[in-house]
C-alpha cells in the first residue's frame, strides 16, 4: 500500500494474526502523540484461503451455519475477508485539512496471557482491559459499550464475558459482536471493530449482535450482547477488544470529538 500510495513515512507490518489492527492502532497512535508523524494509516487485511479454513475447522471452531455471537446455540466461527484502515493524526491537522473527525483515541494496551496457544485467559484479558482504562485516564463506570472480539465459540465468549466481569462487576456495559455479520476477518477484525466504534460514538447508537434470539444463560446475569438490532444510545467513551491465539490481546479505548 505505501509504494502505491507513494507514502514514505515508517511501514511496519504487526503479524499478531486476530489482533493485529488494534495493535496497529495502538503503535500509530503512539507515533502521533509523541510528535514523529502528523498523520498515519493504520489497519489490517486478510484473505480467506483454505488453509485458515481447514486450520480452524480442525480445532472444531467453525459454525454449523451462522455466527452466533454470546447466543445459546453458538458453534463457533464463521471466516471472513476484508481490509479495514483508519486514518490517525494530530488534532490541529485534521483540523487544518477540514476532516470529519469520527473518534478520538484515547488511549490502548497490549499484553500477551503466554500460556495457551488457543485458549484464552480471562485474568490476562481483564488485566489488559485494566491497562487500557490506565492508558487512556478513564474508569470502568465510564464506558458505555464494548465491541467485542466475540467470534462465536463457547469458549471464547464465556472467558470474554468472564473478563469483563472481573473488570466491571456486576454493570457490564452493552458488549456485542460485528462479527455476527462480518464473519471473523482475523487481521482486519479489531480494525472492522474500530470503525463500528468510530460510528457508533458518530451516529449514537448500540451495533447488534445479529442471529441472537436467545442469550446464553450461563454467561450469567446482567449481559446484554444488544441481540437481533442494534438500537439507540448516547455513548461518550467505547472499547474495541482484538485477541488471538498465542494471547496476543490488545485494547483500544475511543471517545467521543469533543
Amino acid at each position: 500500500m505505501s509504494s502505491e500510495l507513494l507514502l514514505a513515512g515508517d511501514t511496519q507490518t504487526i503479524p499478531t494474526a486476530c489482533s493485529a489492527s488494534n495493535y496497529a492502532l495502538g503503535y500509530a497512535f503512539d507515533l502521533v502523540r509523541s510528535g514523529e508523524a502528523d498523520v498515519m494509516l493504520a489497519g489490517g487485511a486478510d484473505a480467506v484461503n483454505r488453509l485458515t479454513h481447514a486450520g480452524f475447522y480442525a480445532l472444531g471452531a467453525m459454525a454449523e451455519d451462522v455466527p452466533r455471537p454470546f447466543a445459546a446455540d453458538r458453534s463457533g466461527i464463521v471466516t471472513g475477508e476484508g481490509g479495514a484502515v483508519l486514518v490517525l493524526e494530530t488534532y490541529e491537522h485534521a483540523v487544518r485539512r477540514g476532516a470529519r473527525m469520527y473518534a478520538e483515541v484515547l488511549g490502548y494496551a497490549a499484553n500477551c496471557d503466554a500460556s495457551h496457544m488457543v485458549q484464552p485467559d480471562a485474568t490476562s484479558i481483564a488485566a489488559g482491559i485494566r491497562a487500557a482504562h490506565a492508558a487512556a485516564g478513564v474508569d470502568p463506570s465510564q464506558i458505555d459499550y464494548i465491541c467485542a472480539h466475540g467470534t462465536g465459540t463457547p469458549t471464547n465468549d464465556a472467558t470474554e464475558v468472564a473478563a469483563a466481569r472481573e473488570v466491571f462487576g456486576d454493570r457490564i456495559p452493552p458488549i456485542s459482536s460485528i462479527k455476527s455479520m462480518l464473519g471473523h476477518t482475523m487481521g482486519a477484525a479489531s480494525g472492522f471493530g474500530a470503525i463500528a466504534c468510530c460510528k457508533a460514538l458518530e451516529q449514537d447508537f448500540l451495533p447488534p449482535t445479529a442471529h441472537v434470539t436467545v442469550p446464553d444463560p450461563e454467561l450469567g446475569e446482567g449481559v446484554d450482547c444488544v441481540p437481533g438490532t442494534g438500537r439507540e444510545a448516547r455513548l461518550n467513551i467505547v472499547q474495541n477488544h482484538g485477541f488471538a491465539f498465542g494471547g496476543n490481546n490488545v485494547i483500544t479505548i475511543l471517545g467521543r470529538v469533543s
